[in-house]
């Protein structure tokens, strides 16, 4: 019984792993827990990520109901990403994420 639980919890840890691992998504989350978000907003809070790359993620994480695209067609047509409820769920684990990334670095670098 103790094997089955632990590999529900290694299912659950590989799951989060997918959904906001890789070399853009945690980033991508991260800038939107701020506020949010047009597509070139984003490109200049990640620096090096391509136009494609950050569309692809964006519709990855669209996706997984994480993020919402809004269109706003007022005047000019804006488009706008923001954290659905489900993904702000994630803003502490990400705060947490932030720490121990600061912690680490400190290790690391000495």
């Amino acid at each position: 019984m103790k094997n089955k639980q632990k590999q529900i919890q290694l299912r659950d840890v590989q799951d989060v792993i997918d959904i906001i691992g890789g070399r853009w998504r945690g980033a991508i989350l991260a800038s939107l827990c701020d506020k949010e978000k047009r597509f070139n907003e984003l490109k200049r809070d990640l620096g090096s990520i391509t136009p494609r790359t950050l569309t692809k993620e964006l519709k990855y994480l669209e996706m997984n109901k994480l993020i919402i695209r809004e269109v706003d067609a007022s005047s000019v047509v804006t488009i706008v990403y923001r954290l659905t409820k489900h993904g702000k769920s994630l803003e502490p684990l990400i705060g947490q994420i932030v720490i121990w990334g600061q912690k680490h670095r400190k290790v690391v670098l000495g």
